[in-house]
């Protein structure tokens, strides 16, 4: 193979970069059992999160940085330049796992969810036809005391690097941690009615051997872990401040994480301005909607009576899922007006796990897979009386239609990207991003023609913008977590004190950068499509837009800005886009 992308004969880069990309593909589907089970094919292991795992991934990740940068020149323009753009960024950012793996958070809630995610996605779905289905679910159990295990190693480590979760923290750390042990002790062993395929023998064989890892690893694994957060010791020395910069090296860490997490360059620092003057333009439009719906009093006031308004509460789950569908029922008819291809897989709601809604301030997207065709948005539906719903129009448009099914399912069903690039989504800015422009579409298409389906949305727009500020303060170390509370406070419209004590440690404990990911992502959309559009004239077609970003799958920013002057100025002779990005240093 050529060392120098000038000695490769012509049409071989792209032929390389799409063996990169099978490469990379097959190197995650024998480690990723979200990737496994989406494809349809069983999972044989569960992944740790040891050091020598993240040195094996980040070793590989260097492997291919050192093999894009010989065929840097020679990649054509077109889909072959979007993949090792992709290949590129995915790499950087394994690379930095690798550097920052004894600073990036391990034990806290947000980042122990694969472990309940496990029993939705490989126990319970499990199918037992043979015996060697027994040993391989046996195997299956010793792998998830083995992944637990793995955390607490490196729990323990970076408390001996001086790494521990603060705190405020550790509270929600035991109840999660307390509340997993009992889930998965049970989610781990299966059914009678799931066995009745195997001969007693088998069953009987299972039985014993679950019972015994149970006993043995699982719950050992689960109890040294908790030992160590609730150890005299490790309270005393926990860090009564948060964010990553009161850790040695921290505010590089953060640094990185917030390059990942948005996929650009553009500095926390101007990420936190931002976030003040979004905050400042959108509570001024929220004042003028309270005006609309009658109402001459104070915010604070406002949000007293928001308190208390009936059509903003469900008593019921289903009562949630009533108001989440009629929003969709709404939606539907318009969707041909906005989107020339529409994704196959259906979507709809359900329920998030109960043990895990106490720990989780909102819900999650659930995508379809091979065994589950149906995209869900899983909703939390704790403490109802508390939980308001005056966002319910803007978050479930964020989360299924026309957001993040939309990108996720179209994405999965292309049958033009690779399949690395068709099962992955490691750019959050563009898979937030993406949603929350969705969600923002709503306001053109006329569905925020309530006013209290508008002011949801303002509301929660700037509850976005907020997190500009907090998690950059935060984790920069220039607000207190009292003043960052206070900021919330003063810009979340219907969120209970628990839910902003929840959001504040999940900025600066659990997913540092994380949350920057909606508004900065958000914000490139927009300013992309009103480059566009300006560039456009009379010609601009939105549908195209909008088909030149989904169908192009998940990319980093930069890309994305390509893909769009590729596409959709390069073929006719018009002038090359001139679109730039918002707030970055190109």
């Amino acid at each position: 193979m050529a060392n120098h992308s000038s000695d490769l004969p012509d049409g071989s880069a792209a032929r390389e970069v799409d063996r990169l990309a099978a490469a990379y593909w097959d190197f995650l589907l024998a480690r990723e059992p979200s990737l496994r089970t989406r494809r349809g094919l069983p999972v044989e292991s569960l992944p740790g999160v040891s050091d020598a795992e993240a040195d094996e991934r980040a070793g590989f990740a260097a492997g291919v940085l050192n093999r894009l940068d010989t065929l840097r020149s020679a990649v054509p323009p077109g889909p072959s330049a979007d993949t090792a753009e992709f290949l590129r960024a995915l790499a950087e950012q394994e690379a930095e796992a690798g550097r920052f793996h004894w600073l990036t958070p391990t034990a806290t809630p947000y980042q122990l969810f694969r472990l309940q995610q496990y029993g939705d996605t490989v126990f319970r779905p499990f199918r037992f036809e043979q015996r060697a289905d027994t040993d391989r679910y046996v195997s299956l159990v010793r792998d998830l005391a083995r992944c637990v295990a793995t955390v607490g190693d490196k729990a323990a480590g970076q408390a001996a690097r001086g790494f521990r979760i603060p705190a405020p923290a550790l509270a929600g750390v035991h109840t999660t941690l307390t509340r997993l042990r009992a889930s998965a002790t049970r989610y781990v062993r299966a059914d009678a009615e799931r066995l009745t395929r195997l001969d007693a023998a088998s069953r009987g064989h299972l039985h014993d051997a679950v019972a015994g890892l149970v006993a043995a690893e699982l719950e050992p694994a689960f109890d040294r872990l908790l030992a160590l957060v609730d150890d005299p010791d490790y309270l005393r020395e926990a860090p009564e401040t948060v964010g990553w910069a009161h850790y040695p090296e921290g505010e590089a860490a953060y640094r990185a994480f917030v390059r990942t997490y948005t996929s650009g360059d553009t500095p926390p620092e101007r990420l936190h301005e931002l976030g003040r003057e979004h905050c400042r333009e959108l509570s001024e439009r929220m004042r003028e909607m309270r005006a609309t719906l009658g109402f001459a009093g104070t915010e604070a006031e406002f949000h007293e009576r928001l308190a208390t308004e009936p059509r903003l509460y469900a008593a019921t789950p289903e009562e949630v899922e009533a108001r989440y569908r009629g929003h969709l029922d709404r939606l539907t008819p318009l969707l041909p007006r906005w989107f020339t291809v529409l994704p196959d897989a259906p979507y709809g709601v359900a329920r998030l796990d109960p043990a895990l809604e106490a720990s989780m301030t909102f819900g999650y997207y659930d995508p379809p897979t091979a065994t589950q065709p149906v995209g869900r948005y899983r909703y939390n539906a704790s403490d109802l009386a508390h939980r308001s719903l005056l966002g319910a129009a803007a978050l479930i448009y964020h989360e299924l239609a026309p957001g993040h099914h939309f990108h996720l399912a179209r994405q999965a069903e292309s049958t033009e990207l690779p399949d690395l690039r068709r099962e992955l989504v490691p750019f959050s800015g563009f898979q937030e991003g993406w949603a929350e422009y969705a969600a923002g579409l709503a306001w053109e298409m006329g569905l925020y023609d309530d006013p209290w389906d508008a002011y949801g949305r303002l509301a929660h727009e700037r509850f976005t913008a907020q997190r500009l500020v907090v998690d950059t303060g935060l984790n920069l170390g220039t607000m207190t977590l009292e003043e960052a509370r206070t900021f919330m406070r003063a810009h979340a419209a219907a969120e209970s004190e628990e839910q902003i004590a929840t959001e504040l440690l999940r900025y600066a404990t659990d997913m540092p950068g994380q949350a920057l990911t909606y508004r900065a992502g958000h914000t490139e959309f927009t300013a992309l499509r009103a480059a566009y559009e300006r560039d456009s004239g009379a010609a601009f077609d939105v549908r195209a837009f909008h088909e030149t970003v989904l169908a192009g799958g998940t990319l980093p920013f930069p890309a994305l800005r390509r893909r769009v002057e590729r596409e959709l100025h390069g073929a006719d002779g018009r002038p090359g886009f001139q679109g730039r990005p918002l707030y970055s240093n190109e």
